[in-house]
């Protein structure tokens, strides 16, 4: 079985290609469920959340295709999203993401939305995926060390963790959009400071470039994406500093750490780093 988020558009174009086609429905078996087709080949449910789960045949993702709108007003939707800001081991790391109209329909298909709704190895299932596909991304991990040094130039400047990571999206955007050539296109950015990331934006040529900052950017397929992708590389990171040190980040304390090691492992501005420094 396979599964998708639709927006009502997209439900309201379902129904039509049920009445169209005169598929079956059938009794629904909880009151989660909006509606049940089963008709040959075909089955699908739909829940009242939007979510549509279907068996994984040509007949029934052929219907799923139908449903589906493409955004051709662009010719590219860019999405910007971080992970590890939370923590305080292991890195920094940014991803931004460019998608073709296409490219957010495969990507949907295969499940992408909001990271947060997965467990984390599910997440890691679905990078692996989505990292096999042909389309425009950069990241950029900022490891402890780069991290911390960073951080504490712009604290000597007066500044915050906001403006690393504005310093941070700017960078992979800048990079990625020097990766591709398009009339017209959009950048939605999961928002965490406006000023200060309009300000890292602001040689930015916009001419052709719509650019939101959007609170639950994850809404966003590209947003979605890059933060599934971010998740990913974060594990292999904090993966490659537990084999380089023999320790377990994921299961120890900051005073678990040799104090010595800290700054290599460690974002150190974090209070339960930082006293023991």
């Amino acid at each position: 079985m396979a599964s998708i988020k639709i927006d009502i558009n997209e439900l309201k174009k379902l129904n039509e290609v049920i009445l169209e086609n005169n598929l079956h429905k059938v009794p629904v078996k909880s009151e989660h469920e909006m509606l049940r087709i089963k008709d040959k080949n075909i089955s699908l449910i739909v829940y009242k959340s939007g979510k549509i789960v279907y068996n994984d045949n040509e007949d029934s993702k052929g219907i799923i295709d139908s449903i589906l709108k493409k955004d051709t007003k662009y010719d590219y939707l860019l999405g910007s999203d971080e992970t590890g800001k939370g923590e305080w081991f292991g890195p920094l790391v940014v991803v931004a993401t460019a998608l073709k109209p296409d490219e957010v329909v495969e990507l949907r298909k295969m499940g992408v939305q909001d990271s947060k709704l997965f467990k984390k190895n599910n997440v890691i299932k679905l990078a692996k995926e989505i990292i096999k596909l042909d389309f425009t991304r950069y990241s950029r991990p900022l490891v402890p060390e780069t991290y911390n040094r960073l951080y504490n130039d712009l604290s000597g400047e007066g500044k915050n963790l906001n403006d690393l990571m504005a310093w941070a999206h700017s960078l992979v955007v800048k990079e990625i959009l020097r990766k591709i050539e398009f009339n017209k296109a959009k950048l939605v950015i999961d928002k965490f400071d406006f000023q200060k990331t309009e300000y890292r934006l602001q040689n930015v040529d916009k001419s052709n470039l719509e650019i939101i900052q959007k609170t639950g950017g994850e809404s966003e397929i590209p947003v979605a994406t890059a933060s599934i992708i971010a998740k990913y590389l974060f594990e292999l990171e904090v993966d490659k500093m537990n084999e380089e040190y023999d320790i377990d980040l994921r299961k120890s304390k900051p005073e678990d750490i040799d104090p010595k090691l800290l700054p290599l492992v460690a974002k150190l501005h974090f209070k339960n780093v930082n006293k023991l420094l």
